[in-house]
């Protein structure tokens, strides 16, 4: 008998993959299970918390009951998931010829880089240089002076790290007793910068499931990855214990590799966040070769009509 996360799973996927099971009806169902199952297991586990937290306190909408209905709440959306840009142009809609002038370095293929998380695409949202400058000099004169403890802040924040995460940070680096003071004053005084600095825009996208369920996995093997992956994988003779992101290398991350892996039917590629830590670490991030495939909902919290 179906779960309810079942039920809930296959109302989300048929509303959003009706186009791609017309044309790809056979490897849509099976793509269709798979992610209902998936959903069905997370439900499951967010029922359970939710009920020993209302057993605990008595209450339907402390933490748990919240994520639980939220989760409930996404089922039934039409859209894909929400995802999110970091950018130095204003627009709405994005432009294939401005790929490639962000802070990002394009290191996993050439294409529009969106993040699962907030704060990571918050990171290459541009860096005002004055700010820079000013935090390099910082810097320079802790290492002069041989503190290097505030030299690591100093270095998390010239990383692109957000105060968020520096100062999330701050127990694992083990500073205790002046260390601590000393790390605390440098936050203090690098965060005026990072506040005070020209930032650039912040944009809530939605990426169809439709596509990434179709996206090269960079870190998986290529036995786990979807049909049109494996398939293209065979031809250029990879071996399928071989990681998505041997495939990567193999086509190259220059506009000819991305041609080749768009003609083999693959939308894009999606990795895991390096950076991310504690519950963010399985957070994906998404190059997105077609920027039709994107729709931009959102620029700095204000809707996009």
């Amino acid at each position: 008998m179906p779960t309810l996360a079942d039920i809930y799973s296959a109302i989300n996927t048929a509303k959003r993959k009706g186009a791609d099971f017309v044309q790809n009806p056979g490897t849509s169902l099976q793509q269709m299970a798979g992610n209902a199952n998936d959903q069905a297991r997370v439900f499951n586990q967010l029922n359970d918390q939710a009920l020993a937290e209302m057993q605990q306190t008595n209450r339907l909408t402390g933490p748990a009951g919240q994520k639980l209905m939220q989760t409930m709440g996404q089922a039934y959306q039409p859209v894909g998931m929400t995802v999110w840009h970091g950018s130095p142009h204003i627009f709405e809609r994005f432009d294939p010829s401005k790929i490639g002038t962000g802070e990002g370095a394009q290191m996993y293929g050439k294409g529009l880089y969106t993040a699962q998380q907030q704060e990571v695409a918050k990171r290459f949202t541009p860096r005002d240089m004055n700010y820079e400058d000013q935090l390099m000099k910082k810097y320079q004169q802790a290492e002069k002076s041989g503190d290097y403890t505030s030299m690591q802040v100093y270095e998390d924040f010239l990383t692109q790290k957000t105060p968020e995460e520096i100062a999330s940070s701050f127990k694992d680096m083990g500073f205790v007793g002046k260390d601590l003071i000393k790390a605390q004053k440098a936050f203090d005084d690098a965060k005026k910068l990072y506040q005070g600095q020209k930032q650039g825009s912040l944009y809530k996208v939605d990426l169809p499931d439709t596509h990434i369920r179709r996206m090269l996995d960079y870190d998986a093997p290529l036995k786990d990855q979807p049909y049109n992956v494996r398939n293209f994988a065979k031809k250029l003779g990879l071996d399928m214990n071989d990681l998505g992101g041997d495939l990567l290398m193999k086509v190259g991350k220059s506009e000819e590799g991305k041609k080749a892996l768009q003609d083999a039917g693959i939308p894009g590629i999606k990795y895991f966040d390096q950076m991310a830590r504690g519950d963010q670490k399985n957070a994906r991030n998404f190059v997105v070769f077609d920027p039709e495939h994107l729709t931009v909902l959102e620029r700095n919290a204000k809707p996009i009509k």
